[in-house]
């Protein structure tokens, strides 16, 4: 058996050369990758003859050698569960390496894409990256923003900020994933309502998370607003026609993973009692925007209103507003921005939210100044 390394620049590269030396038959043993000033590829192959014999290993076989009548071929081996879990792993790394393969194919498309756009739309791109903004958004308003002066009116269509009465309906009940922040908004929100003397109560589904009815409690206890505290949607109606007298009820919901169908299912009764029913999908501005993606898809299903984006003050850019609202197509209500109640809430204008994605933020001066030249 011969054995040899091939190197080139690529591995279509090294793949001829393997071809081109040891034929059809050769089998590739390794392939590696080496990075640096030089990068480059290694591909280890074997074929079963010896160098100066024939291409073929058929053609070793010497004419005169007697045939070997072949052995009816055993059953295939049975796999233990240890090496079925093998596979599954090595199967799971081989599909890891094709998403990274992937990922670099289309960094390198993206960045050709990149280099034919004029000048002044690069700079748009690239100066909308740097705030956070997702690179497909970006590109969006690169088409119709050609330089950075454009860049608040292009984006402005993109944002859409709720106006007016805050819970114009008689329920307000917020969803939103585990740990995003929906009692202490549940809190500011009442809050809010009672300095526009609004009538509030509130109610607790919550019944999952240790600590929760307490925190949600003292809340109540503390603003003098009423609360009631049930195990399932189905008992809010009863809840709701014994403060038939309040002008809102907040409704505060348990935190549970979008991804799955539990938290659908449970909210039913809810939107089924034939009460009025805004609803508040409550998202962190700190989220993953893979995960947000996938969590609207699941929250889409629900009647959803508008958007409360919390952890703001959390936030490293602000660029995740607009993302959040390109995402969603909803009004942006609020932004809770600390845990104080009832502080830490605001009720924004699209050129405030606008403001804060281009000029405002932690990201540094650089960006604020380019959008002032």
């Amino acid at each position: 058996m011969k054995i040899k390394t091939f190197r080139a620049k690529t591995f279509g590269e090294a793949l001829a050369l393997v071809k081109r030396e040891m034929g059809e038959d050769a089998v590739i043993l390794s392939t590696g990758e080496k990075k640096g000033l030089r990068p480059s590829v290694e591909v280890a192959a074997a074929v079963d003859y010896e160098a100066g014999e024939a291409a073929s290993p058929k053609a070793a076989i010497p004419s005169w050698a007697t045939p070997i009548r072949r052995p009816a071929e055993p059953a295939p081996p049975v796999l233990e569960q240890e090496e079925i879990l093998q596979l599954k792993h090595t199967l799971t790394e081989f599909k890891a390496e094709v998403g990274s393969i992937r990922e670099l194919l289309e960094d390198s498309r993206t960045g050709a894409e990149t280099d034919r756009l004029p000048a002044g739309k690069r700079d748009v791109l690239r100066f909308l990256k740097v705030r956070g903004v997702r690179e497909e958004h970006a590109r969006g308003i690169c088409n119709t923003a050609n330089n950075v002066k454009e860049i608040p009116r292009a984006m402005a269509a993109g944002v859409a900020v709720r106006e007016g009465d805050m819970g114009g309906k008689k329920a307000v009940v917020l969803v939103g994933p585990t740990g995003v922040g929906k009692t202490t908004t549940v809190a500011k929100l009442a809050a809010a309502a009672i300095k526009a003397r609004k009538r509030v109560a509130i109610v607790s589904l919550d019944s999952y998370r240790i600590g929760a009815i307490e925190q949600v409690r003292i809340y109540a206890k503390i603003m003098g607003v009423p609360l009631e505290v049930v195990p399932d949607a189905r008992q809010v109606k009863a809840c709701l026609a014994r403060h038939a007298d309040k002008d809102v009820v907040f409704i505060d919901t348990t935190g549970r993973n979008p991804l799955g169908d539990a938290f659908l299912s449970e909210l039913a009764p809810l939107y089924e009692s034939g009460v009025p029913v805004e609803t508040h999908l409550l998202v962190s501005a700190t989220s993953d925007y893979d995960f947000l993606d996938r969590a609207w898809k699941s929250y889409a299903r629900l009647p959803v209103d508008c958007v409360g984006v919390t952890k703001v003050d959390e936030a490293a850019r602000y660029g995740a507003l607009y993302n959040v609202s390109a995402l969603c197509g909803k009004p942006i209500a609020y932004l809770t921005n600390g845990q104080t109640v009832p502080g830490d809430i605001v009720f924004p204008t699209r050129e405030k939210v606008l403001r804060m994605i281009l000029l405002e933020g932690p990201a540094g001066a650089a960006p604020a100044a380019a959008a002032q030249r």
